[in-house]
C-alpha cells in the first residue's frame, strides 16, 4: 500500500495500521467465540462416552445399596456401579455353597424364587414402594461352581 493524497488538503497521509493490540483482542475474541463451543462439544462428546460404563464401587457401599450385608465366609468380592438413565450396581463374590439358602431367607425374607433361570438359583426382590434414591428391586443369581463353592451376583437397580 501507498500513501493516500488528502484530497481536501492535499498533502500526503501514510496509511493507517491497526496496533499489535488490536489484533490480540480480535483473535482472542474469535477463539473465544468459536472455540468455547467447539470445546463445550468436546466435552460433551467425552462425557457421553463415559456413560454408563462400570466404575469400581466399594463392596460394602455396594451390599448396603442392596439393603443387604456381605456374608462373612464371602470371598473374591468384586462390586461396579453404572449411572446413566438409571443406576445399576453388581456385587459379585463366592461364599460356602451350604450357607446360600440360609444367607438368602436372612437377607431377603420377602424374594421370590424363580424357577426359570439360566443359572442355579434366581431370585427377585422388588422393592415396593422403593425407598428414595434406593434400588427398585434387586436380582439375586447363583451358580454352584463346584461342591462346596457358590458365586452369588447381586444386582440392586433403579427404574
Amino acid at each position: 500500500m501507498g500513501e493516500y493524497t488528502g484530497k481536501t488538503t492535499g498533502k500526503k497521509v501514510p496509511p493507517v495500521r491497526p496496533r499489535a493490540s488490536t489484533w490480540i483482542w480480535v483473535t482472542a475474541l474469535v477463539s473465544i467465540v468459536c472455540g468455547g463451543p467447539l470445546a463445550l462439544l468436546v466435552w460433551g462428546a467425552m462425557a457421553w462416552d463415559e456413560m454408563g460404563k462400570p466404575q469400581p464401587m466399594d463392596c460394602a457401599e455396594a451390599m448396603d445399596w442392596a439393603n443387604a450385608t456381605m456374608p462373612k465366609s464371602a470371598r473374591d468380592p468384586h462390586c461396579t456401579v453404572s449411572n446413566w438413565l438409571d443406576t445399576q450396581v453388581n456385587a459379585e463374590f463366592r461364599m460356602p455353597r451350604a450357607e446360600v439358602a440360609g444367607w438368602l431367607a436372612g437377607t431377603y425374607p420377602g424374594g421370590e424364587v424363580r424357577s426359570y433361570c439360566q443359572t442355579d438359583l434366581c431370585l427377585d426382590v422388588q422393592e415396593t414402594p422403593p425407598e428414595p434414591g434406593g434400588p427398585a428391586a434387586v436380582n439375586v443369581t447363583v451358580t454352584y461352581e463346584d461342591g462346596d463353592t457358590a458365586l452369588v451376583h447381586v444386582m440392586p437397580f433403579t427404574v
